[in-house]
Formats: structure tokens, sequence, C-alpha cells
């Protein structure tokens, strides 16, 4: 589950932001300033976002994203700052210390979750570790582990298809746990793109529809990627095809 690193003296809008997040699969925790958020941060919390009220009696948020943004670990890290007030002044100072975007408070579930579930699906998906010298182990076969019955035979039978260039079984939080990634210099970013793009199909498909994500179909130049999700998992096939859809 990500977690969001709240940061706002208001203790309202701390427990509004955590109830919303909740609402939507969300983890947060929080701080009253900039100087206790970089207390906690000097801890290495697991964080995916901050989101920091840019008016805070000592450290703003403007100060503290720019502290955050020297820290190597997070240089990274997704920051949203949040005001009362948005200028182009403000905007022009959350550019200039890194910050990812500006939100005006007060702000509805509506365009907050989106913003956040972007930024989110936005963030770089880190490296595995290197094989250790020697090792024969291969790189884009990931091992099936902790599979939801019926994975792996769904995963050997893609295999067995013709048409079927890859096969790939991605875990809630979209790393890769089965499968075979693409021959591609870009096969390490596809969690990455998979997880943006299945961020923004759930947003779009749930403000159309109404209803929970099933699965997604792109064609593109003869080839054509399914996304489908099975018991919290992302099952994404990659066909060859003859012929472009209509």
């Amino acid at each position: 589950m990500p977690q969001i690193f709240i940061v706002d003296d208001s203790i309202s809008v701390r427990k509004a932001l955590e109830i919303t997040f909740k609402r939507h699969s969300l983890g947060s925790f929080s701080a009253v300033s900039g100087e206790q958020a970089l207390e906690t941060l000097e801890g290495r919390p697991t964080v995916d976002l901050l989101m920091a009220d840019v008016i805070m009696p000592g450290m703003s948020g403007l100060e503290l994203c720019r502290a955050v943004r020297r820290d190597p670990q997070f240089q990274h890290l997704p920051v949203v700052l949040m005001s009362g007030n948005i200028d182009e002044d403000i905007r022009r100072q959350a550019r200039e210390v890194g910050a990812n975007g500006v939100l005006r408070k007060p702000f509805s579930p509506e365009e907050l979750i989106p913003m956040v579930e972007e930024l989110l699906a936005a963030v770089p998906v880190a490296a595995a570790p290197a094989e250790p010298s020697g090792a024969e182990a291969e790189p884009h076969a990931p091992t099936p582990t902790h599979l939801p019955d019926g994975f792996a035979q769904l995963v050997a039978e893609a295999r067995q298809r013709a048409d079927v260039e890859a096969v790939l079984v991605l875990d809630a939080q979209f790393s890769v746990v089965a499968g075979d990634e693409p021959t591609s210099e870009l096969a390490a970013q596809w969690p990455m793109y998979i997880r943006f793009f299945m961020t923004t199909a759930q947003v779009v498909g749930q403000a159309l529809l109404g209803d929970e994500l099933q699965a997604v179909t792109l064609s593109y130049a003869g080839r054509q990627v399914t996304f489908q999700v099975q018991q919290g998992h992302t099952v994404v096939t990659l066909n060859r095809r003859e012929k472009t859809l209509n």
C-alpha cells in the first residue's frame, strides 16, 4: 500500500486527508511541522508521496521541500504543496524548490485523489539488486511467488500460445512476480508504465462507467497488449497480431 506523508499544523486537515486516503486504499502518516517532518525522514521511513502545507509555524512547506530535495534518497520523491491562497508567485516558488504540484485548500476528493494517483503512478520503479558475480539466474524470468491459485497455470498456458510475445503478472504494488518481460531496452521500465496506465484507466473508468476496472486492451502497429485485473494482480499479455483492430 502506498504511503503518503502529510505535513500540516492543522489537525483538521491531517485527519481529513487521512480519512480520504484510507477510503481509497492509501496509507498515510503525518507530522505537525517541517522540523518534525525532517526528523521523521531521517529515520528513512517508507514514503511514496509528501504533502506539505506552505504556511506553517517555523519551517514552511517551501523550505521543507527544498531540504528534502537535498537528500539523495528523496530527490525524486513526489512533493505536493498545499495552500489556501495560490497565485503565480506561489506556483513559481514551488517550481523553484522542486515541488511536483500545488493544491488549493480546501479541496475535494475528486481533485485530490486523481492528482495523488497520477504522481504515485509516475514514481520510478527501483532497480532490482544485481545478481552476485557468477550467478546464472534469468534476469527477465521472475519466480512465481505468493501467487493466487491458478496464476502459475495461466502463465504456463500463455507461454505456449504462438501469438503471445510475453506475459507478466504484477502484484498490487506493480512489482513483477511472474512471467517473461519483453525483450526490449525499456523492459525494466514496464512496471512503471503499467502502473501509470492502470491507475489512469481506473480513474477514467470509475468516472465514466461507475464500476471497477476489469480489463483494458490496446492495439498499435500490429501488436496488442491486454491488461486484466484478477484477485488484486494485473495480468499483462503482449500479443503479435497480423491485423490491427478496427
